[in-house]
């Protein structure tokens, strides 16, 4: 019976993508938006929230909007966009996998902490 859970608990993860908490998937090339003009000249700062699909490859495949400002969407989305990551492995096969990333603008030029990957 138990070997028929993990069978079909396999299954499942086949059918859509492992779920992996925020921070949990390695980033191995990860450039920095560019900050977008307008918005440092109005000094507007924060964190853009996205939803983000990792192909097997290690892509991004795809980008879903959670939260932010929307004069810095664009540019975190397309930072995010080139994004490379290690694979997500389950069972011993790389599988899709869904995270959140968040991308953090600030006007300062403090260095990034552990709980903001990504700052500009």
């Amino acid at each position: 019976m138990a070997a028929a859970c993990a069978m079909a608990a396999a299954l499942a993860a086949e059918e859509r993508p492992l779920r992996v908490p925020q921070g949990g998937m390695k980033c191995v090339y990860c450039p920095r938006p560019v900050y977008p003009k307008l918005a440092r000249e109005a000094h507007i700062t924060g964190c853009v929230r996205l939803s983000v699909l990792i192909d097997q490859d290690g892509e991004v495949s795809a980008i879903r909007l959670i939260s932010g400002h929307p004069f810095l969407v664009k540019a975190a989305m397309d930072a995010v966009k080139r994004w490379r990551y290690l694979p997500a492995y389950w069972f011993g096969r790389p599988v899709e996998a869904l995270t959140l990333v968040d991308v953090w603008f600030s006007i300062d030029s403090s260095p990034p902490d552990s709980e903001r990957p990504v700052r500009v």
